[in-house]
C-alpha cells in the first residue's frame, strides 16, 4: 500500500477516499483479514500509520487513542479472558486468563526518523484560492514555507464530511528540539497557534514483550501487539491502567479501560499504549472529562457534537506521525476512560449519535472555551489564522438584549462600560460552570513580566511603560506595547499577552500600573472578563442557554454561526 508520495514544488500529499460502499471491506475488515497473513512487521506497523476508518458492529467510526506514550513498561489487569494478537485479528491468538496483571515492555528500540515542521496556517480545500497569500505573507516575513494537503474526503454510509486541509509550515528539521524552538519563537513573535506537523522518513521499531503475573510464558511480538477480549465482549471487558498522567493535574493516576489495545513503538522507540474503541463509546469518557456531568441535559448534547466535531475534524489531520488518531489529553480531548462516564452524559451522547456540525461541505473545528465573560471572539484574532466564517465574535446574551453600544463589538470606548453592565450574559446567569470568572480582579508583578520577556529573548531593561495597541471584536488585546530602558517590545495576540503577565485568566481586560519613585514600572493590575480564549463554544454560556430552555441546536447555531448539524451514522 502507498501511504505517502511527493508531488512537485516540495508539495506532500496525504489524501485517502473511503467511501461507504469499500468500508467492509477495506484496512482490517474480516473480508480482507486472510490477506493480511503475508503482510510484515513493518507493514503491520505502517497500517497503524494509515489513514483509515474502521467499523463497529454497530457501525460506529473506531478511534485509537493514546492513553500512555514514552514508556518502557505498561502494566494492565482484564478482568475478563484477553487474546493476545501479535499480527492483528487475522493472524494466531494467544489466548490468557483474566484477573491478572500483565507487563507489555519494549526492547530493542530504534527511533524514527523525521523532519519537522512549524504548521502557521491551515486552509479548508475550499479555500485554496488564499494559499499563495499566505505564502507571500509568510515570505515577507523572510521564512520560506513549504505545504502539505491533509485529511481525507470521508463517506459513511452515503453520507461525507470533508476533512482536508492545506498546511502551510515553517522549518522541516530533523532536529525536534530545533523545531519547537522555533515554533516557540513564532508563537511569541506572531502570536500564531503553532503546533508541528512531522514527516516520517523511517518508522520507529522494537520488540514488544508481553508477560503475565503467575505464568511462566514470554510473548515477543516485533513493531506492535494487540490484546483483546473474546469476540463480542469489547464492551464488557475492563482493562484497569496504572501510571496514567493526569489530564489537568501533576501525577499520575490509574484509569479503566475497554474495547481493544494496542501496544507500538513511540517517536522515540518508547512504549505508547493505545485504547482502540467506537467513537460514541470514546465520547461518553470524554464528554464528562471536559465539562461538568451536572450540567443541563441541552448543554451536555451541546457538548457531546461539539466533541465529536474535534474527533473527526481532527482525522487524518493530526497525529499523523503517530500510530494513534487521538490523544486522551489536554492536548487533543480529555478521555478519562470508562472510570470518568456519567450516566447524564452518556444520555447525551446517545441521544445526538452521529451528529457532527458543517459549514458547507467542510467539517466544523469546533473550538471551546469555559468562559466567554459576555462576549466572543473572532478566531483570527486570536491565532494568527484566517479567518473561519463559523468562528465569528458576537455578544453572548439573547439577541434582544444586546445592549445598543455593545452590538458592533467592545471597543476602547466602551469596554469599562461592558465591563461594568449588568445585561444578562449567558455565562452570567448560567447555574454553574466558571460563572466566577465572567468578571474578575488579578495582578502580576514585575519580576513575572520580566522573567516572560526574558525567556522570550527580549531585553529592554526597566520597564517604564505599557498600553494596548488593538483589540478584537470582544475587547480582547491583540497587540501590546511595552516601552523600556532599551527600547520598545510588541507583544502579538492574546495568548501572548496572557502569559506576559503570568496567565491571565482571559485578554479582555483593563489595565493599570504601579511605578516606583523613578518611574519604572513595579505591579500590573487587571480587571478582567472571562476564562479562556472566548473562541467558539462558550461552556458556561451553553449550561445559561440551556438553563433558559434553548435546545442543542440553538447553542450550537448561536456558538458557530452558519452551520448546520447533520448524521453522520
Amino acid at each position: 500500500m502507498k501511504y505517502f508520495s511527493t508531488k512537485p514544488g516540495h508539495r506532500r500529499w496525504m489524501q485517502f477516499l473511503l467511501m461507504a460502499g469499500l468500508l467492509s471491506t477495506f484496512l482490517w475488515a474480516p473480508a480482507a483479514q486472510a490477506q493480511q497473513r503475508g503482510l510484515t512487521a513493518a507493514d503491520r506497523l505502517g497500517i497503524l500509520y494509515a489513514p483509515q476508518l474502521n467499523f463497529t458492529p454497530e457501525g460506529d467510526p473506531i478511534i485509537r487513542v493514546a492513553v500512555i506514550e514514552g514508556a518502557k513498561k505498561v502494566a494492565f489487569t482484564p478482568t475478563e479472558t484477553i487474546r493476545v494478537l501479535p499480527q492483528g485479528e487475522s493472524g494466531p491468538e494467544i489466548v490468557l486468563p483474566g484477573n491478572k496483571t500483565y507487563t507489555v515492555e519494549i526492547s530493542q528500540a530504534r527511533p524514527g526518523e523525521y523532519k519537522h515542521w512549524v504548521v502557521v496556517e491551515s486552509l479548508p480545500v475550499a479555500r485554496r484560492a488564499q494559499l499563495e497569500a499566505v505564502k507571500d505573507q509568510w515570505m515577507k516575513r523572510g521564512y520560506l514555507p513549504d505545504t502539505f494537503e491533509v485529511g481525507g474526503l470521508f463517506g459513511i454510509r452515503g453520507k461525507v464530511f470533508d476533512s482536508r486541509q492545506i498546511l502551510v509550515a515553517i522549518g522541516g528539521s530533523k532536529d525536534l528540539k530545533q523545531a519547537k524552538k522555533l515554533q516557540r519563537d513564532l508563537e511569541t513573535k506572531y502570536g500564531l497557534e503553532g503546533r508541528i506537523h512531522s514527516e516520517i522518513t523511517r518508522f520507529p521499531s522494537g520488540m514488544i514483550s508481553l508477560t503475565g503475573q503467575g505464568l511462566s510464558m514470554e510473548i515477543h511480538s516485533p513493531d506492535t501487539l494487540w490484546v483483546a477480549p473474546k469476540k463480542g465482549r469489547d464492551e464488557d471487558i475492563r482493562y484497569t491502567i496504572p501510571g496514567v498522567k493526569k489530564s489537568y493535574n501533576a501525577g499520575t493516576e490509574t484509569r479503566t479501560y475497554l474495547g481493544k489495545l494496542v501496544f507500538a513503538p513511540d517517536k522515540d522507540g518508547s512504549l505508547v499504549a493505545m485504547t482502540s474503541l467506537g467513537a460514541e463509546r470514546l465520547l461518553r469518557g470524554v464528554v464528562p472529562s471536559e465539562t461538568y456531568a451536572s450540567a443541563p441535559k441541552e448543554a451536555l448534547m451541546a457538548q457531546a457534537v461539539a466533541a465529536r466535531n474535534e474527533i473527526f475534524a481532527a482525522l487524518g489531520v493530526r497525529n499523523l506521525a503517530d500510530p494513534y488518531m487521538q490523544r486522551a489529553d489536554i492536548y487533543d480531548q480529555v478521555y478519562g476512560g470508562v472510570g470518568a462516564e456519567d450516566p447524564r452524559a452518556t444520555r447525551a451522547v446517545k441521544a445526538t449519535r452521529g451528529q457532527v456540525m458543517f459549514y458547507k461541505q467542510q467539517i466544523v473545528e469546533a473550538v471551546y472555551s469555559s468562559n466567554a465573560g459576555g462576549f466572543t471572539e473572532n478566531n483570527n484574532n486570536v491565532w494568527d489564522a484566517k479567518a473561519r466564517p463559523y468562528l465569528r465574535g458576537k455578544a453572548d446574551v439573547p439577541a434582544e438584549d444586546v445592549p445598543a453600544e455593545f452590538r458592533n463589538g467592545i471597543t476602547t470606548q466602551n469596554l469599562e462600560a461592558f465591563l461594568a453592565s449588568d445585561m444578562p450574559a449567558y455565562s452570567k446567569t448560567s447555574p454553574m460552570g466558571s460563572t466566577k470568572y465572567y468578571r474578575w480582579q488579578d495582578s502580576a508583578s514585575i519580576a513575572e513580566v520580566e522573567a516572560w520577556l526574558g525567556k522570550q529573548g527580549y531585553k529592554l531593561g526597566k520597564i517604564r511603560g505599557a498600553k494596548v495597541l488593538s483589540r478584537g471584536v470582544s475587547g480582547r488585546v491583540i497587540r501590546l506595547e511595552l516601552t523600556g530602558q532599551k527600547g520598545k517590545a510588541v507583544i502579538e495576540r492574546e495568548l501572548n499577552v496572557r502569559r506576559l503577565f503570568g496567565g491571565l485568566k482571559s485578554g479582555l481586560f483593563v489595565m493599570d500600573y504601579q511605578t516606583d519613585s523613578a518611574g519604572n514600572i513595579t505591579k500590573f493590575t487587571f480587571r478582567g472578563a472571562g476564562f479562556g480564549h472566548g473562541v467558539g463554544m462558550c461552556q458556561t454560556g451553553a449550561m445559561g442557554m440551556a438553563a433558559q430552555g434553548k435546545s442543542f441546536q440553538d447553542i450550537l447555531g448561536h456558538y458557530y454561526s452558519g452551520i448546520d448539524i447533520r448524521k453522520l451514522y
